[in-house]
């Protein structure tokens, strides 16, 4: 018996197509090491694009997803020729994985063929590492699965279509020895980001797994990169003056303001964050409410006429107008998301909350449900005001919509009363996710170390970096290097020794 290592190559980028650490791409490394697996009797690639001068078998497939994926493994299956070899194992392997381990490889094989597993993937290895195995046999059940995960395969693979009837099937998992799972690591080439951590990798030696088990814990400065979360404020007001945030303390009038940011000034703010980043998540409003921004269609268009970018928008769900709202989703293209924050159910708690515009931000949410099914997020921050109130609240909305947030109270670094109910640190310190991902841009293009550093009372180790209109976005970036470098040294700032948002993890 022998497997069919399977290259995906679905959505595979230039970027692992192109030369990596001045020697072959991430594909041809991958090649390279599948052909000398033991127990290979056969290589094939899937993709949906064409790739001149692949030196295996090709098989097409339409575009992203799992069913796709699994037709053309089981179009794979059917092609070998009558007579040969039986084929017991599929072994699935990125395209644009560069340090995927042929010995792990070959352990997990030799795992999967002893204990006669259907399905075995790795856990607490960086994506990338290690393959996932399956056998042959559960291709058409989950190809009947699939038809519920629609979405591209990602970095757990087929295990989302696993999930989905697990105790249908005998897994084995390969446990690494050191649980990376923490630094949410990918070790492909399929943005800029995680291509620069596989070139520092690269740099720092790191050669197969055990290897990169070792270095991460040692080299964690290698988890910044480029900005993956843009935070813009477009609204100098705000129709509500919420008891538990910051910006009335600092923002002067918010109720009566009505300052913006120019389309103009965005729109060039959009072009040098996906010149520089390739891709990444924008969010508005950093402070204010994005509805009182006088053309917001404007501002997503600005935004999504750049393939690598996506949106989100922060809102109470008041002030919106539905030609508005209808516009954006004639804009949308699948890359606009909504957080909606209402916080409570009762409309006198959510007054004492928020203010105004209880029934007003029930009414809106419905209607962003109806135009941008599945991408509206309705959330409330856990607090001591609305704790006995919060599970009719997850209840209530559960009912209607998947996408329900309960997020952590901030404090702002101690300067707002302590709301929380609990505390959620993690028991050791790890640097700052929002230094190692976070750009914020105020209203005046001031970009300040991050969110925190705008709470009121704090003005000693607050640092605004500069202007990212007169500066550049690069610039400002490349000059807040030395915050996230103290953290890996578990040297703390004053203002960062009094956060406890270091262990969020924004889109």
């Amino acid at each position: 018996m022998t497997a069919i290592a399977v290259l995906d190559c679905v959505g595979i980028r230039d970027l692992a197509l192109s030369p990596l650490g001045e020697g072959p791409s991430a594909l041809e490394r991958v090649l390279e090491k599948v052909r000398g697996l033991p127990g290979v009797g056969q290589v094939v690639l899937v993709s949906d694009r064409d790739l001149p001068g692949a030196p295996v078998p090709v098989v097409k497939v339409p575009g992203p997803g799992s069913r796709p994926f699994l037709e053309a493994l089981e179009a794979v299956l059917a092609a070998v020729p009558a007579g040969a070899e039986g084929r017991d194992a599929l072994i699935r392997i990125r395209g644009d994985a560069p340090f995927l381990d042929p010995a792990l490889t070959g352990r997990m094989l030799e795992d999967f063929r002893r204990y006669r597993a259907e399905y075995y993937f790795a856990d607490g290895f960086p994506a990338g590492v290690a393959p996932e195995i399956l056998a042959p046999r559960i291709l058409p059940a989950l190809r009947a699965l699939a038809e519920k995960v629609p979405e591209p395969l990602g970095e757990e693979g087929l295990f989302p279509v696993i999930q989905k009837d697990i105790n249908s099937f005998d897994l084995e998992t390969e446990i690494s020895r050191v649980d990376l799972r923490e630094y949410r690591l990918s070790l492909t080439c399929d943005t800029r980001r995680n291509r620069m951590v596989c070139e520092r990798l690269l740099d720092l030696g790191a050669g197969d797994a055990e290897s990169i088990l070792d270095l991460v814990p040692a080299n964690l400065g290698l988890l910044r990169t480029l900005p993956a979360f843009v935070s813009v404020q477009v609204a100098g007001g705000c129709p509500q003056a919420c008891s538990y945030c910051p910006y009335p303390g600092f923002g002067g009038d918010i109720l009566s303001r009505r300052d913006f940011l120019p389309v103009e000034r965005y729109s060039r703010l959009m072009d040098e964050t996906a010149d520089l980043c390739g891709d990444a998540v924008v969010d508005l409003s950093l402070w204010g409410e994005p509805s009182l921004h006088p053309d917001f269609p404007a501002l997503v268009k600005s935004t999504l006429r750049h393939p690598g970018l996506s949106l989100i928008v922060e809102t109470s769900g008041v002030g919106w107008d539905d030609d508005t709202v209808e516009k954006a989703a004639a804009l949308a293209d699948g890359r606009l998301d909504w957080i909606v924050s209402l916080d409570e159910t009762d409309p006198e708690a959510y007054a004492r909350l928020r203010g105004p515009g209880f029934e007003e931000a029930k009414a809106r949410t419905g209607t962003l449900m109806r135009l941008f099914p599945g991408r509206v997020h309705v959330q409330a921050v856990r607090m001591k005001e609305n704790e006995e109130r919060l599970e009719a609240f997850y209840r209530g909305w559960k009912a209607r919509t998947e996408n329900v947030i309960i997020q952590k109270y901030d404090s702002f670094c101690g300067t707002l009363p302590d709301r929380s109910v609990a505390d959620l640190s993690p028991l050791d310190r790890r640097p700052c996710w929002h230094l190692a991902r976070d750009v914020c841009v105020l209203l005046d293009g001031s970009v300040p170390v991050c969110r925190e550093c705008r709470a009121p009372g704090l003005p000693e180790g607050a640092e605004i970096l500069g202007n990212v209109f007169e500066e550049g976005l690069a610039a400002l970036w490349a000059r807040s290097e030395p915050w996230f470098r103290r953290h890996t040294a578990k040297d703390y700032p004053a203002i960062c020794g009094r956060c406890d948002e270091y262990h969020t993890y924004n889109a």
